[in-house]
């Protein structure tokens, strides 16, 4: 009899183990709070944008542990073919799609800008240890195209009569890579000289007439480096962050203009127009040769690639790895904006930031909107407030409030805290308050220490409290603004009162101490190992 006992226990525990196995994964996928669902995302394209890609490829696990983003710089062109071929979830290019490219195409897809940024004309003349060469768009067609072979040719020392030019020959090195940088660089040649248009013209790839080639910004930029009288075309962070010099580029209105963030804003601005919708064709559009004093000549979109309809894309085979890439790319035109002043790109205008929204908020997933549209586009009626992250302007219509970009004088900081093995970070900024640290009141609030009083704007990711409804220091209510929010972060602002160094913020979630989820997986297995006993129980009885 106690043989029998002992086997019907032994398999009451068995068919309890199976189920829980079964159960355990059910349960962890279908939490929001588990580490262990991750949506990888690959992809593929422009070398132009790779430093601000890879910084939001960092940041954002910050925001959201659960999405990896895997990208690779393989050029424009590579990226358009990636994208094409359905072997990435996204692409990358700076230059706009083609009639026939998108003719290409196994199913109709978006641009969305993700930036903008600059194109140099990076040198490396031993002699000349400093930026500032003035050239001109035409004597650069002419370098490029062979006709202008020595480093002391009459039309460059003429511009530089102070520089000692070297009778060296020039050593031209051009992109061997189908790339959006060298459409942008071919685009502006194109309108700045006719010989230029009419024997290579634009692309992201054409027959250079003389020089060498490398492989992406990188290979250019070491190429340009490594070999001494050479020229060649880099975007300008690249230039940048390795040291090296460019010319400053006669714009036109005659003015020689250094590239920088300031110039290439004030050609964005200058260019700016009607811009197409995301699904449509952007073939048109182009900011070089912009007008304007300040104007720097050779500016650029760089764009992100999505198919409209995302389930026609293999690699984006549910509506977690959608919601996935949505969600970041949202969050990479909003929030992640912040990161391109420092690396030397131009963070998007607010009409572009508006644009994008509206692009993403069109996409779909077997006919379902991938993201919930939050903020309408016409003005409500004077008596209602606007959407979060819009505010009405003096004709009263609700329009997308402006990106704060970092200002100089403003303190940053990042803060991260641990819950049960899962971290968490939230980000913040002020004229003179610095938080120090944070803990999580699970089911209640999140506690934040600060080191004085004053006004203070802070970023919360919505894994760790969504729906903000109070804000207490001690007893005291404080008063707070939402300034924005997305699908994975609230930002607020508020003022720590004076004799006080803590709040605690109160929100509709604040990550449940024992997640409901497992509290059923507990319950189911008791109950199974029960009515498994039970069972047993009958069984030796009639025995």
């Amino acid at each position: 009899m106690q043989r029998i006992r002992t086997k019907y226990d032994f398999l009451a525990w068995m068919l309890a183990g199976v189920l829980l196995a079964s159960i355990i994964p059910i349960t962890i996928s279908g939490t929001a709070f588990a580490q262990s669902s991750k949506v990888n995302l690959n992809g593929a394209g422009a070398t132009f944008p790779f430093p601000l890609i890879d910084t939001w490829r960092v940041e954002y696990q910050k925001v959201n542990a659960n999405v990896n983003i895997n990208y690779q710089s393989i050029g424009s062109g590579g990226g358009i073919r990636q994208f094409t071929d359905k072997t990435v979830d996204f692409g990358a290019s700076d230059a706009p799609l083609t009639t026939s490219q998108r003719s290409a195409l196994p199913a109709p897809a978006v641009h969305i800008p993700e930036t903008i940024g600059s194109v140099v004309a990076a040198y490396n003349v031993i002699g000349i240890p400093n930026k500032g060469l003035k050239l001109t768009g035409p004597i650069l067609a002419d370098i490029f195209l062979g006709k202008i072979t020595k480093w002391d040719d009459p039309r460059i020392k003429e511009l530089n009569p102070s520089l000692p030019m070297p009778s060296k020959d020039i050593l031209v090195v051009h992109r061997s890579d189908g790339s959006g940088t060298t459409f942008v660089w071919t685009d502006y040649m194109s309108k700045v000289s006719d010989d230029w248009k009419n024997q290579v013209g634009k692309g992201t790839a054409v027959p250079w007439p003389t020089g060498i080639g490398a492989p992406g910004n990188e290979g250019v930029a070491n190429a340009i480096r490594g070999s001494a009288y050479t020229i060649g075309y880099i975007e300008l962070a690249y230039a940048l962050t390795t040291g090296m010099q460019y010319a400053f580029i006669q714009n036109q209105e005659g003015n020689f203009i250094e590239p920088s963030i300031e110039s290439t804003k004030a050609a964005v601005t200058a260019s700016s127009g009607a811009l197409p919708k995301g699904v449509d064709s952007w073939e048109s559009v182009s900011m070089t040769n912009a007008p304007g004093a300040e104007s720097y000549p050779i500016a650029s979109f760089s764009y992100l690639l999505v198919y409209k309809e995302m389930s026609n894309n293999p690699q984006t085979s549910t509506i977690e790895e959608a919601k996935g890439l949505a969600q970041f790319i949202e969050w990479a035109v909003t929030d992640g904006q912040q990161f391109a002043d420092e690396l030397s790109y131009v963070p998007l205008p607010e009409a572009v930031v508006k644009l994008d929204k509206e692009t993403l908020a069109s996409l779909t997933f077997k006919n379902e909107p991938v993201l919930p549209v939050d903020a309408p586009t016409n003005p409500p009626p004077n008596d209602q407030e606007c959407a979060t992250g819009y505010h009405k302007n003096d004709a009263g219509n609700c329009v997308l409030n402006e990106i704060q970009q970092p200002e100089q004088n403003r303190k940053q900081f990042t803060l991260s805290s641990s819950l049960d093995g899962s971290s968490y970070t939230m980000t913040g900024k002020s004229d003179n308050v610095t938080a120090t640290s944070f803990s999580i009141n699970p089911k209640e609030s999140v506690r934040v220490q600060f080191d004085h009083s004053g006004d203070v704007e802070l970023s919360l990711p919505k894994s760790m409290i969504d729906g903000i409804t109070t804000i207490k220091a001690g007893n005291l209510d404080v008063s707070y603004q939402q300034l924005g929010s997305s699908p994975s972060i609230t930002t607020i602002k508020f003022t720590v009162p004076d004799g006080t160094n803590t709040v605690d913020i109160q929100g509709a979630m604040v990550i449940p101490e024992f997640p409901l989820p497992l509290m059923l997986m507990v319950a189911a297995i008791g109950a199974i190992v029960g009515a498994a006993r039970m069972s047993i129980f009958g069984k030796k009885t009639k025995l």
